[in-house]
């Protein structure tokens, strides 16, 4: 038969979010679990940029110092019309303006750089496929059911397994939307990879990005160290009649793939690089409440769940009782309004980060209502003064929540003995 795991916080998906979620608990003292249905750690994807609201809460945790050291500014982004450079975009006044740059870095290492704060093997357990949630109330845990046929009892679960989780579905049947898709496809398609470090470059590249708008697609680089460059291919996929779009526009794509794209094409940077990943762009149509009972979605920030679940099993858990924390000791009302102050908050910031997206998508394309996409894009991107940008990108990088730390007596008092 067999074991049953315990543990307070589990978290189902190790990408970046569920470990950056793990490494907070961590910070907290708040114990935790996370299941990856992956066999290895094998990140999605080429490159990641790491804007100022991120970099503070990394910074907090200790680990701004290794991401300055692997990873690369973005100081300056050239920005052309096919071969015409319309214009060099200043960006290091995000930093004046935000208190952090944006930094790019290889995906890979900024994983395993998670995959080590949240103490790795100890915490994430690989090949764990989950088949089955049941949060009953009159249980005291949430049990959690692997195709192995592995359980584990929490007193919360987290779903961060992206948006097709299995945790979302299961949040989406209880709110009514069983058998109804809440994504939707955006008709973009794209493709990642990173170019080999670039010979012809100097100190004064470094850092430097190219947004170079093509009529039926767009290339966007950004700067990594060693003077490589971190690519997003991004282009519409290929409408069929009035209403279909064909998904498989680059679907198992290839570098031939990507070089018929893009390889005869002015971009001002290596003619060879590894090609990574390719995928089709999903939106959210409908947005499930983020939590249900004792569990609950990681929305696009880590930080206000661990705040939510320090409340929890801090505040909460300490005022009641005076003796220490023991595993399926909980307080169902307690906990219910916590997630549930936690749900109202992020489905507003869920559904503002979508519509953002989406709208930038629409100018970063030029395609806007009534013919007016390519003139406000051109608008934009030519001449808008930096101050302008700043102001564009305070909702996005000015919202800058924190871990609220806990006084070691408290820390101590709610540990597993």
């Amino acid at each position: 038969m067999q074991s049953i795991q315990e543990t307070q916080v589990l978290i189902i998906g190790g990408g970046i979010g569920g470990l950056t979620l793990a490494t907070l608990c961590k910070r907290l003292n708040i114990s935790c679990l996370v299941l990856e249905r992956s066999k290895k750690v094998s990140p999605a994807g080429a490159g990641i940029s790491l804007a100022p609201n991120a970099l503070r809460v990394l910074d907090q945790l200790g680990l701004y110092q290794d991401i300055v050291r692997h990873g690369q500014s973005l100081d300056k982004i050239l920005i052309h019309r096919n071969r015409t450079r319309w214009r060099t975009l200043d960006f290091t006044c995000v930093n004046s303006s935000f208190g952090y740059p944006v930094y790019s870095i290889e995906r890979h290492h900024f994983h395993h750089l998670l995959y080590k704060a949240a103490d790795g093997d100890n915490t994430v357990l690989l090949d764990s496929n989950v088949i089955d949630l049941v949060d009953d109330p009159a249980e005291r845990y949430v049990k959690v059911k692997l195709a192995n046929g592995s359980q584990f009892h929490a007193d919360v679960v987290v779903g961060a397994d992206g948006i097709r989780s299995v945790v979302r579905r299961i949040l989406a049947r209880q709110a009514g939307l069983d058998g109804k898709n809440t994504i939707r496809f955006t008709g973009r398609v794209h493709m990642s990879g990173y170019t080999a470090p670039m010979e012809n470059l100097g100190p004064k590249d470094l850092g430097v990005g190219n947004w170079l708008l093509y009529d039926d697609a767009i290339l966007t680089t950004w700067p990594c160290i060693d003077n490589r460059q971190w690519f997003i291919g991004v282009k519409e996929a290929e409408k069929q009649g009035q209403e279909n779009m064909d998904r498989s526009v680059w679907t198992n794509a290839t570098p031939a793939i990507v070089n018929e794209a893009y390889g005869t094409r002015f971009h001002p940077f290596a003619e060879s690089g590894q090609f990574k990943d390719s995928s089709n762009v999903f939106e959210e149509a409908d947005f499930p409440t983020m939590s249900k009972g004792r569990v609950a979605l990681l929305g696009d920030d880590a930080t206000e769940l661990a705040n939510a679940l320090q409340r929890y099993f801090f505040t909460y858990r300490t005022e009641k009782n005076s003796c220490p924390w023991t595993p399926g000791q909980r307080d169902t009302l307690d906990l219910a309004q916590v997630l549930n102050e936690y749900s109202a908050q992020r489905n507003r910031r869920a559904k503002a980060v979508a519509s953002f997206s989406r709208d930038y998508a629409k100018v970063h394309t030029g395609n806007l209502p009534c013919g007016l996409g390519l003139f406000v894009r051109k608008l934009i991107y030519a001449y808008l003064p930096e101050w302008g940008w700043m102001w564009g990108l305070k909702w996005l990088y000015g919202y800058q929540p924190t871990l609220n730390d806990v006084p070691t007596v408290l820390q101590e008092k709610v540990m597993y003995a």
